[in-house]
């Protein structure tokens, strides 16, 4: 996946919140004339724009669809008494 196809997708609430967030520490950073607060708020951008959510940070979150194992059917099971008191 691109870096242009993770910005685009994954839109939701939280990522609005997010980048709204990150936007607004930049912007107040950039106001003020505070240099650590512009790296902090482009920190914040940038991730909230490149991540779908914190815990899922690189796709760790993401598994594969699961595939059906192939059952064997079994017709006859013979059981044999082991000890009986």
């Amino acid at each position: 996946m691109t870096l242009f196809d993770r910005i685009k997708s994954g839109w939701t609430t939280l990522k609005f919140v997010r980048v709204g967030l990150g936007g607004l520490i930049l912007y107040s950073s950039i106001a003020e004339g505070q240099v650590p607060g512009i790296f902090l708020g482009t920190f914040f951008l940038v991730f909230a724009l490149v991540t779908d959510g914190v815990c899922c940070a690189g796709n760790a979150c993401y598994a594969p669809p699961v595939k059906k194992a192939s059952q064997q059917i079994i017709e006859n099971i013979d059981y044999e008494e082991l000890g009986s008191k």
